[in-house]
């Protein structure tokens, strides 16, 4: 059935849009002094608000060397303990980063962060590489969005990939995240797990989602910021792509995509890695 261009991105992109003046109040209100309200964090790796709440505690109670405090006793063990602690504490990643690795240890998020983040994974050169990518399959198969074959119709490809990519990721890690109180960023589950667990972790991150205190819940900011970007395009699409058929496909087209990057991130490194050993040998 074809839904008319007015129908498919106000009832999307809109109620996008009226989010911003709530998005713009947090960020202002937002505190660094202000304390964080941390729950119980799930399974998933690296709860931010529980690793600092015990890194905080356990630093209040004890003395460098990991005792109670004796007065000053034992200051050579305790040199060498914090030294030893030190070389095995993970690296702190700064809260604007949305590739948290298995090694690393990641903030809390104001609403400030969620919005640099979204700006920031916009215009990156992994999120620019895959515009040439998905506008040249769609030119190659003469796809959607249906511009034609000549040099002006990839172009056009083009420029309609970077729309479709850089709005989604506005919507879903800037806003969207920042309304619904989620953590925008993918944790990376490493070489402590199984190959098959990590892989099916990776592809349901665009369906499954944490909150800022780490507990599980369906990915809304995700799902509904893609749906956001995916109706915009009925704004620039060509004519014959502004339907509903075409509203759902961009909209599926566009999560699977994400899983596929969820992919790389959680194995790209391994695989460079890989074969930068091989290619020594």
């Amino acid at each position: 059935m074809t839904l008319p261009l007015s129908h498919l991105s106000c009832s999307l992109a809109l109620p996008l849009i009226c989010l911003c003046p709530l998005v713009a109040v947090q960020s202002a209100q937002a505190r660094p002094s202000e304390p964080v309200k941390i729950e119980t964090p799930s399974s998933l790796p690296d709860s931010p608000g529980a690793l600092l709440a015990a890194a905080e505690g356990f630093s209040s109670s004890m003395d460098d060397s990991g005792m109670p405090d004796s007065g000053g006793q034992g200051a050579t063990t305790s040199t060498n303990s914090t030294n030893s602690t030190n070389s095995t504490k993970k690296r702190m990643v700064l809260p604007r980063i949305k590739l948290v690795g298995s090694s690393q240890q990641a903030p809390p998020q104001r609403a400030r962060d969620k919005i640099e983040l979204g700006l920031r994974e916009s215009v990156t050169p992994y999120a620019m590489l895959g515009w040439p990518l998905s506008a040249g399959w769609s030119h190659l198969i003469n796809g959607s969005p249906n511009y034609g074959v000549n040099s002006e119709a990839f172009a056009q490809r083009l420029g309609a990939a970077a729309a479709l990519n850089s709005s989604k990721e506005i919507f879903s890690d800037g806003i969207l995240a920042t309304a619904f109180h989620q953590d925008p960023r993918y944790y990376q589950r490493g070489r402590s797990h199984k190959l098959i667990n990590r892989a099916v972790y990776a592809v349901t991150r665009p369906v499954i989602g944490r909150t800022d205190s780490g507990r599980t819940i369906p990915n809304y900011a995700f799902i509904l910021g893609t749906g956001g970007a995916a109706a915009l395009t009925q704004t620039y699409y060509p004519e014959r792509n502004v339907t509903g058929t075409q509203f759902a496909r961009t909209w599926i087209t566009s999560l699977g995509g994400s899983a596929f990057g969820s992919l790389v991130s959680e194995f790209g490194g391994e695989a460079i890695q890989w074969l930068r050993i091989s290619k020594g040998e």
